[in-house]
């Protein structure tokens, strides 16, 4: 078989790969959305926010129990190639996260009521996430193994077969456990990850059953970094939750948790584009095409954030559909929250650059600091004002975050990809929304208006700038050619 061949043929593998996790991936949100109706008629208020806290812990926890292993394979097929080896690494990365499950759990049992403090959240509910912890590392080493085999169909087929199943049969649970409702959709959501977890954890050690401290140690130096900077940003995404839960009530989670639903079609949007901005990004910069990089850029952020005024205007239809009027006030954190999605993906542009000039580093002390930070900005908010402070200490946080990496950035030409004038468009245009969307959702006619005039205008970007817009999708397209 020629070179050409085996690389047109590696090519469509990895596109068809790569077409099926995006779609699986978006199907799992796109469930998820669906059931948000569902879940908010289904539930009271107070227990919708009390399961939205019970996910943001058990996020935590999977983090610190699992200690991201099911990451360390990607890099570890490189250096164990023989299949013996890599079964048995595999095997001992499930084995160390079975002992720190362990470990953490026994710390649990002897301090429950420390515990409950903390998070308050029921023991029952808390059996559960432990078992979810305990299994769920099997089940990501499964698809991650397969991802890198190309084995695309059988990974999207599961994991979409798990999405609709375990989304089924948690509004059944929820709806018949009439005084359970939390814990029926608890137990409808995970408990069927558990069970297949389990049986791919028999599958692994069934290959190889072994506990190297040589494959422990390499493991470890990969996943520490991963976990300590994860931790940093999903306490920081989760603070909300937790302050308010704890100085306020379950009700008031609740409008934060569903605003956050909405938020999440802004940023799956942001994860897809930077899935392709990335390569092409460090491509361009291993060149020094700063000036494409900026002129690229720039068309990205303000699509996005010609996406976000478009979401933004359609609020109180999306958020009535969602909720219906007893999420009324969820309505007034939705700008706060969508602006999080332009945020980001200013963040991921430093985060690349910082990746590429091997300063990660820089990313984990940051996002720390500013986890820190926003706990005690969501505590004074709250009892200074009401639990809507919370949004408000996010963006400050998050653009306090964009400054930070600025500074630690201009060294490596960031000045060159992202001048200081356009950063500060995007930012004080971005900002604006917020008193902008708050005043329009007081009148739906000049709401409406402005809808019409968004729609006109893009129409006519669009045509103006289709040159660029192609070229801009060219590019992409033949990255994806070269990869």
């Amino acid at each position: 078989m020629s070179d050409n061949k085996e690389h047109r043929i590696s090519t469509s593998v990895l596109v068809k790969s790569s077409f099926w996790y995006t779609i699986s991936s978006y199907l799992t949100h796109a469930i998820g959305f669906i059931t948000t109706p569902i879940f908010t008629r289904i539930l009271s208020k107070a227990e919708y926010g009390d399961f939205s806290v019970y996910v943001s812990w058990q996020n935590i926890l999977i983090i610190i129990c699992g200690i991201e292993v099911f990451n360390t394979i990607n890099r570890a097929r490189f250096d164990y190639t023989e299949e013996k080896d890599f079964n048995a690494y595999i095997s001992s990365c499930l084995l160390l996260s079975s002992f720190v499950t362990a470990v953490v759990f026994a710390a649990y049992m002897l301090f429950q009521d420390f515990f409950y403090g903390i998070m308050l959240v029921k023991h029952k509910y808390m059996l559960v996430m432990f078992l979810y912890a305990f299994a769920i590392p099997a089940f990501s080493m499964f698809q991650t193994k397969q991802r890198i085999t190309y084995r695309y169909k059988l990974n999207a087929g599961i994991s979409f077969a798990l999405v609709i199943s375990s989304s089924v049969l948690s509004v059944v649970l929820a709806t018949v456990m009439t005084e359970e409702r939390i814990f029926g959709r608890i137990l409808g959501q995970y408990i069927l990850y558990v069970v297949v977890g389990l049986a791919f954890y028999a599958y692994f050690l069934k290959k190889r059953v072994a506990f190297n401290l040589s494959y422990i140690k390499y493991a470890m130096q990969i996943a520490i970094p991963l976990v300590l900077s994860l931790l940093a940003t999903n306490i920081l995404m989760s603070s909300d939750n937790f302050v308010v839960k704890h100085l306020c009530d379950s009700e008031m989670v609740s409008n934060i948790s569903l605003s956050h639903t909405v938020t999440n079609i802004i940023l799956v949007l942001v994860r897809t584009l930077n899935g392709a901005w990335a390569p092409w990004f460090y491509d361009q910069l291993k060149v020094c095409e700063y000036r494409s990089i900026r002129k690229t850029f720039s068309i990205y952020i303000w699509l996005l954030v010609a996406g976000t005024v478009a979401v933004l205007l359609l609020g109180p239809e999306i958020m009535s559909i969602l909720g219906g009027g007893e999420y009324a006030d969820a309505l007034d954190l939705l700008p706060m929250m969508l602006l999080n999605g332009i945020l980001t993906a200013l963040l991921s542009q430093f985060v690349y650059l910082e990746t590429y000039h091997k300063k990660n580093k820089y990313a984990a002390i940051i996002t720390g600091c500013a986890a820190v930070f926003n706990i005690g900005m969501d505590i004074a908010g709250v009892k200074l004002w009401d639990y809507k402070a919370v949004c408000y200490a996010t963006v400050l946080t998050q653009t306090l975050m964009i400054i930070a990496h600025y500074r630690v950035t201009i060294k490596m030409e960031i000045r060159k990809i992202l001048p200081a004038k356009d950063l500060f468009s995007f930012l004080s245009v971005s900002l604006a929304l917020i008193p902008l969307s708050l005043l329009l959702y007081r009148n739906d006619f000049i709401r409406w208006g402005f809808v019409a005039v968004l729609v006109v205008g893009v129409g006519v970007v669009a045509v103006i700038k289709r040159k660029e817009l192609m070229k801009l999708v060219v590019r992409f397209r033949k990255h994806a050619k070269k990869a």
